[in-house]
């Protein structure tokens, strides 16, 4: 039974109640026809309360059902740009992705000159190599390889400026920065953090039949540059720019295969972290100072009396070490027969 039907028999109830009263005669007709009015205003009343409480429920309802509608809606467009903005985070470097989205990014043409460490990497005969592979197959390593070294990057936190063709092109000090010395020494230990996992890919590699692995050189260089959106109102690119970028990239040319070639101008706030090999200093065209280089031989210190470093001494002046954590099977085994006939001449 609904509250209105409920209120149908109240009514009728009264008016039943109405009737029995006018057909008697008593003392008390007034107060019982002022009850039967004063239950009518209570009947009338709840009555109208119940149709207000029935129209706000269905105005609720229907609110209800557009604030669902509404949300339902949000959900779907949040959904489209989160996967709008995973994209684009791939095509330009995370600080300025982040700060993007956040509204905290000034999109005019506008550089800014400032001090930052700039690092450069390429890969060695990278053509011929490229060649010697299927393109599937090219494309499977130096997409391994970039993703690899992406990561390290990230990690040190460098700004990703551009990977062109086989080479990497990487900064520190914008838009966030640590303090020159500091940004310097993060770029140098990333280049060491690749190293090593670059020398772990060749063994994978190698173990994965490819013959001839990709092997890298590196340049770093800490001096001024032009660095923020370089382009037009219909499309920018952030960069840096200036003599100091390419004597960075200039170092990267002039490193052996495997080593990582540093200026002065890094090397100051590095010392105490690596030791270098100073190498013939160089001039170039449009940097008036003489080009004075330094290649990184390893960490400062390094503990070379690790169980898995094998050091060997010739005499006081020569000595070598072997990494044996990084030493295959075949190299381990090559290694242990080695040492047996080194050991069995000793015996003789």
């Amino acid at each position: 039974m609904s509250a209105f039907d409920l209120y149908d028999r109240e009514k009728d109830i009264l008016s039943k109640a109405e009737g029995i009263i006018s057909s008697i005669e008593t003392e008390h007709n007034n107060f019982l026809n002022d009850l039967v009015n004063a239950l009518k205003r209570v009947v009338r009343e709840n009555e109208d309360l119940t149709k207000h409480a029935d129209r706000q429920e269905r105005k609720l309802f229907k609110l209800n059902s557009n604030l669902k509608k509404q949300t339902k809606e949000l959900d779907e467009r949040r959904e489209v740009l989160e996967k709008l903005s995973s994209q684009l985070a791939k095509y330009i470097p995370p600080q300025i992705h982040n700060a993007i989205f956040e509204g905290n990014y000034d999109t005019n043409v506008a550089t800014t000159r400032k001090q930052l460490t700039v690092f450069f990497s390429d890969i060695k005969n990278f053509t011929s190599t490229a060649e010697s592979l299927q393109p599937e197959t090219l494309t499977h390593y130096l997409n391994e390889y970039f993703s690899e070294m992406t990561a390290i990057a990230l990690k040190h936190g460098a700004t990703i400026d551009k990977y062109i063709g086989d080479a990497m092109m990487v900064f520190f000090g914008d838009p966030e920065s640590k303090g020159v010395k500091e940004d310097a020494r993060s770029c140098v230990e990333m280049a060491l953090e690749m190293q090593e996992k670059i020398s772990f890919l060749q063994k994978k590699w190698k173990n994965e039949g490819f013959g001839n692995p990709f092997e890298v050189r590196m340049g770093i260089n800490t001096g001024y540059c032009n660095v923020g959106n370089f382009g037009s109102d219909q499309r920018l690119s952030y960069t840096i720019i200036g003599g100091e970028v390419n004597l960075t990239q200039r170092l990267e040319s002039n490193a052996d295969v495997g080593k990582i070639l540093i200026s002065f101008e890094t090397y100051v706030h590095v010392k105490d972290l690596v030791d270098v090999e100073e190498k013939p200093p160089f001039h170039m065209k449009g940097i008036e100072r003489e080009i004075k280089t330094f290649e990184i031989i390893n960490r400062k210190n390094s503990d070379l009396t690790s169980k898995n470093i094998l050091r060997i001494e010739k005499n006081k002046n020569e000595s070598f070490e072997i990494d044996l954590e990084n030493l295959d099977l075949i190299e381990k085994n090559e290694l242990i027969k080695n040492l047996k006939d080194a050991l069995s001449l000793l015996e003789k």
